[in-house]
């Protein structure tokens, strides 16, 4: 289950010992970096990709940056225990990494520029716009998490659905649960990962999987509300519960254009199998050129 153990989460909001504190506090500043909570760790991601994977163990930290982003394997522009595994045992310790920052990120831009992720990209910006950037109030929805991925299936990104309205947004009670997927482009509509199969896999999905979302939800209140503790989410109310109600499965496209058909032909075979599925398929539309989802 992803969640951090209360000590974990002490220690981000102090500035006794380690100073962890000035980790999150580097990803609040930075909106090019988003942190994830998994199972007693956190991914720190920068454009899509791993950053800085924190883990702890029996009160003790360490740090883990992806040695496949070093376009060059034995590179000397970061120092020697950044791209190897390293214990945070010292203040000092995480002095180096936090200053190591744009030395990894430009790592990963040179990597990025040959192996180019842009839906995670996409999914990280989509975070920081509903989660905690200027126009994050607005939004109906806040993203629990991203890539995630258990036995219960494979999700670009889960979102509570909180609307903006204020009698809306003053009852943290029964918020709804829905799936996003991100699609980048529209050569990403068609074929295996095109809208129509996700559909079918999201259907096979559902019909396997309806007692779990049970612990699928418990996972998702404890996620948001921690992301909340460490004001990752601009929101004044924790989540109480999340309602019984189905799934929405929605679909968020990024640089879509207009003039291809290709979307036009998905839509009408969704059309087509829409009476058959046990849940809404909803296609989200940003504000002009904004990434903040509204119903």
């Amino acid at each position: 289950m992803r969640r951090l153990p209360k000590s974990f989460i002490d220690a981000l909001k102090s500035n006794s010992g380690l100073g962890l504190i000035r980790i999150l506090e580097a990803v609040k500043k930075d909106d090019t970096l988003c942190l994830e909570i998994r199972n007693n760790y956190i991914n720190i991601y920068y454009r899509g990709g791993n950053l800085i994977k924190l883990s702890e163990n029996q009160g003790r930290y360490s740090a883990t940056f992806d040695r496949k982003y070093l376009m060059e394997p034995e590179s000397t522009k970061l120092p020697g225990s950044i791209a190897k595994n390293q214990n945070l045992d010292t203040y000092d310790d995480v002095n180096l990494w936090l200053d190591a920052i744009p030395s990894m990120k430009h790592e990963m831009d040179l990597w990025f520029g040959v192996h180019p992720k842009d839906e995670r990209e996409f999914q990280q910006i989509m975070v920081r716009e509903n989660n905690f950037s200027g126009t994050a109030k607005g939004t109906d929805y806040f993203i629990c998490d991203i890539e995630y991925a258990s036995v219960y299936g494979r999700f670009d990104l889960i979102a509570a659905h909180w609307p903006s309205s204020g009698a809306s947004r003053k009852d943290n009670r029964n918020i709804g649960l829905d799936f996003i997927e991100m699609k980048y482009a529209d050569k990403s509509m068609t074929h295996r990962a095109g809208i129509h199969s996700h559909i079918q896999d999201m259907k096979e999905y559902y019909l396997r999987n309806t007692d779990n979302f049970a612990a699928l939800k418990e996972e998702m209140c404890i996620v948001f509300n921690q992301k909340l503790e460490l004001g990752l989410i601009d929101n004044q109310k924790p989540i109480l519960s999340f309602s019984d109600r189905v799934p929405d499965f929605i679909f968020v496209f990024a640089n879509h254009d207009p003039d291809s058909q290709i979307l036009i032909r998905e839509l009408h075979e969704v059309e087509a199998i829409a009476p058959e599925l046990p849940f809404k398929v909803k296609f989200a539309a940003s504000n002009f050129m904004a990434v903040v989802l509204h119903i």
